[in-house]
Formats: C-alpha cells, sequence, structure tokens
C-alpha cells in the first residue's frame, strides 16, 4: 500500500486530535466557507502548514474582503483550495507564497483541462463523477500531482439562497442551518447545510474512493462531516466502518448526454 498523505477538513474542533501520520488540515474560513456547521478565522489557525478552505461564490464585496484576508495570512498557512477563480487572481496580486488547489470538482473531469488549470496552480482535484480507469489515466498524464477523493460526503449542489431558512420562515417553523432531507420521488436522503452565502446540499452516503492509488498523488482528501474521531482514524488506515458508504461512479460510467447511437 502507498503512504498517503491526507488532506483532512476541519469539521470539528474534535477532528484536530487526530493522531494519523501525513495529514494536513483545511479550515473553512468564516464568511468565505458554506457547507460547514463550523468555520474558523485566521486567528483560530495555530497548526503548521494548514490550508484554507475558501468554497463560496464571491461577489465584489467578497473579493474585497478576501484580499484583507490574504493580507493577513501568517506563515503557519501552507495553501488555500478555492472554488472561484477569481482567489486566484487576489492571490496573485498579493504576491504571497502560498500554494493553490483548484477544488471546483465538476469542473475537472479530464486530463486537458485539468493540465490547463495546473499551469495557474499547483494542484487540481479531481473529480468524484470518474471511473476508476479515467482517474488513473488522470493521475498518470497529469504534469503536477493531483488531489484526489478518498472518502467524503458528495456535495451535490450550492445555492447561493438560504433555502433552509426561507422554507422555515415561509411555514413558521424553527429556523435551523443543518436539516436531514428526503427527496420524496425517489427517497434519497440529503443533508443541508446553511449559512448567510448560501445553502449546500450533500448525499448522505459517504463515498470511498480508497482503492485509488497512484504515486502522482499529492494528497488523498477526506470530508469527515459526522464522523467519529475513531472512524476518521479508522479511514485512514484503509478499516471497515459501519457507516452508509458507496463506490460512487468508480465502477460505474456516468453520462452527461447520449450516446450517438441513442439519439
Amino acid at each position: 500500500m502507498m503512504d498517503r498523505h491526507f488532506l483532512v477538513a476541519v469539521t470539528s474542533d474534535e477532528v484536530l486530535k487526530l493522531k494519523v501520520k501525513n495529514v494536513n488540515f483545511l479550515f473553512p474560513i468564516e464568511d468565505f466557507s458554506v457547507g460547514f456547521t463550523n468555520t474558523y478565522t485566521l486567528e483560530d489557525i495555530k497548526i503548521p502548514n494548514s490550508y484554507l478552505y475558501i468554497n463560496r461564490i464571491l461577489d465584489t464585496k467578497g473579493i474585497e474582503a478576501l484580499k484583507k484576508l490574504v493580507e493577513e495570512i501568517k506563515e503557519n498557512v501552507k495553501g488555500i483550495c478555492f472554488t472561484d477563480l477569481g482567489v486566484l487572481n487576489v492571490v496573485k496580486e498579493s504576491h504571497k507564497n502560498l500554494e493553490l488547489i483548484y477544488m471546483q470538482s465538476h469542473n475537472t473531469t479530464n486530463v486537458s483541462s485539468i493540465n490547463y488549470y495546473l499551469e495557474y496552480v499547483d494542484s487540481v482535484y479531481i473529480s468524484t463523477d470518474l471511473t476508476k480507469e479515467e482517474m488513473l489515466n488522470i493521475l498518470e498524464n497529469a504534469y503536477k500531482p493531483l488531489v484526489v477523493p478518498y472518502f467524503t460526503l458528495m456535495d451535490t449542489m450550492y445555492s447561493r439562497r438560504t433555502l433552509l431558512k426561507n422554507y422555515q420562515n415561509h411555514f413558521d417553523l424553527e429556523e435551523k442551518r443543518e436539516e436531514d432531507l428526503i427527496e420524496l420521488g425517489t427517497k434519497k436522503r440529503f443533508l443541508a447545510i446553511e449559512n448567510d452565502y448560501g445553502t449546500v446540499f450533500y448525499a448522505k452516503k459517504f463515498i470511498d474512493y480508497r482503492e485509488i492509488e497512484h504515486p502522482n498523488i499529492l494528497y488523498s482528501f477526506i470530508n469527515p462531516m459526522h464522523l467519529s474521531l475513531e472512524e476518521i482514524e479508522k479511514i485512514m488506515k484503509n478499516e471497515t466502518i459501519d457507516v452508509d458508504k458507496d463506490t460512487g461512479f468508480l465502477h460505474q460510467e456516468t453520462y452527461y448526454r447520449l450516446k450517438e447511437e441513442e439519439r
């Protein structure tokens, strides 16, 4: 088995107690992250070689606020993982020596796109929408090491609207920022997490991509939302845990359009 290096989202303070080696922590940042019940300020982050997670869609005010945040980043922060390409320009203009990892997973489905992004960033997160063979082909042909999904809840939608709050206000319900939901048609379960910058829906099943191994992997990414410290450590040791999970598209190809012969 290869010697992995992990990038672990800090979904709670408990995650910071991990004793497994080769871990870099990814901190969702207050006012710049969505899809997390806990976020952190720069002052909260004391651990060396940490990454900031900036995954909200930024407007003009957000970009201006980001410029101030970047100027205040200390030496213990190794880099920024981001989804909005505006982050790239802000960091470049700041001349800060920060690693940049592009983590817009639905845009990173082929080696041509990934190698294009790698001209501007240090690494890219490979999409979860791919088969094992497709992911290995990308890893083989990308000219920089990449980040791969390892064990994570899959975000299926991000809306800039406060969908939970709007619904709760309309029906005079108790306001909650996190809800378990069931889609009535398919009976599929979702986890909705909201803050002032929007609502993220996660499929309520962990995707388990632990079988992906390749020397061109920079980090294996874990989003341990609602997992205990013991469960996270077992995952990192490739041990079995009792949670709902599947292998996503690893062994079953997905199509975004009909094949020619099916039209």
